[in-house]
């Protein structure tokens, strides 16, 4: 029997239920997903194999064994959402009150109940034991990192109003190069070819802007394939979510802290000496940081979330303005960053779907008058895109 058929013969929901009530029963220790040395795991999955038998489980002998790895790693995993962990091209999990909908190319997709909202309950505060971090009433929100490189998001009540709400972001194993958006209809191949030059010259700073779900990560992970071979670059982010298609890279994944994000960058800018610095989004006080990489001459490419090109300029100023004042922030972007690629998703009630696309490319020229000035390159008008700007097909 395929290893399909054995996971469609059996109803893992019940009986990894069944086995972790066993589990608790018995004082069986849950390994911890980081740290746990082998032995801890082997140890855990012979004492849910012992579960199954006790139990009196029904189990095919010849089974036993995959039926007993498969309900491992769902205890120790996300348990009934696991399965989800291992679709190549599903994005997001998305829990409410046990009603589970997935996003697969941007578009959700119902799954239905799987379990009861106190199931997902207690799922969410396992996770954020084995974290080491709280989840109750005094802190009802909690975000991790999953081993796989996930990020896990949870609210309870009593700040969550309708029950236990759970996202899991996934990113892609898959490693799409720009070439596949085109195939996507995500761009044209003049886009593509313009921003393969724009990467190989590693002259210009690109910030890749668009509403959460738009696809940025996707975009700067493909852009960096055409990188020059050579390029030294740091990266640094939150949570595991780049993959830069080089070979070599220096890469660094911090606490979602200010200080320690700060102190990030700096060591790799100041110690590391990149040709290019990679920042996997803009969301907070790293702004500052990533301004100060522009007025160091260093080439850096991040990702933050905004409504147009335009309205990402005033993202990045509303972002460090605490700790920089805007006169002194606006002439570092002005004459640092060169490129806003402003990345669209838009749904189609017609056909219950989202579409994502390139909306605009907008160079920043500079500053006149204390604004930036500013040229449109290329956008999407609703029926296609727009040829590049004229006299700018060499630009930079």
């Amino acid at each position: 029997m395929s290893d399909h058929a054995v996971a469609s013969a059996y109803d893992y929901n019940s009986i990894s239920k069944k086995v972790q009530d066993y589990c608790v029963e018995k004082e069986v220790p849950v390994p911890r997903w980081r740290g746990a040395q082998e032995q801890e795991r082997f140890a855990f999955r012979a004492n849910v194999l012992r579960g199954i038998r006790e139990l009196g489980i029904p189990v095919d002998e010849r089974h036993l064994q995959d039926v007993a790895d498969e309900v491992a790693k769902r205890i120790v995993g996300l348990g009934v959402l696991h399965p989800f962990l291992e679709e190549e091209e599903l994005e997001e999990i998305i829990v409410r009150n046990g009603y589970v909908t997935v996003i697969r190319e941007g578009n959700p997709e119902p799954i239905g109940f799987l379990a009861s909202d106190e199931y997902f309950y207690r799922l969410s505060r396992r996770i954020a034991d084995m974290e080491g971090k709280g989840l109750g009433a005094a802190e009802p929100m909690i975000k991790v990192g999953l081993p796989d490189g996930s990020r896990f998001a949870a609210t309870i009540p009593p700040l969550s109003r309708e029950g236990t709400a759970i996202n899991v972001r996934r990113f892609a194993k898959k490693k799409l190069r720009l070439e596949d958006l085109v195939n996507r209809g995500s761009a044209d191949e003049e886009t593509i070819d313009f921003l393969a030059k724009v990467a190989n010259s590693m002259k210009v700073s690109i910030v890749f802007a668009g509403r959460p779900g738009a696809g940025k990560t996707t975009w700067l992970n493909a852009f960096s394939q055409h990188l020059p071979r050579r390029a030294q670059v740091s990266v640094i982010e939150t949570f595991e979510e780049l993959q830069p298609q080089i070979e070599h890279y220096h890469h660094l994944v911090v606490e979602e802290e200010t200080e320690q994000m700060s102190e990030a960058i700096n060591t790799a800018i100041l110690r590391m000496r990149p040709d290019v610095l990679m920042i996997g989004e803009v969301v907070s006080r790293e702004a500052v940081q990533y301004i100060l990489a522009l007025n160091l001459g260093i080439v850096s490419h991040t990702t933050t979330h905004s409504q147009s090109a335009r309205m990402a300029l005033a993202r990045l100023e509303n972002l460090a303005r605490r700790d920089i004042p805007v006169a002194e922030i606006r002439p570092v972007i002005g004459y640092g960053l060169g490129l806003i690629i402003h990345l669209a998703m838009d749904y189609n009630p017609e056909k219950q779907a989202y579409t994502r696309y390139m909306k605009e490319i907008l160079a920043v020229d500079g500053i006149e008058n204390g604004y930036y000035t500013l040229t449109e390159l290329k956008k999407w008008t609703g029926r296609g895109w727009t040829p590049l700007r004229e006299g700018m097909e060499r630009w930079p």
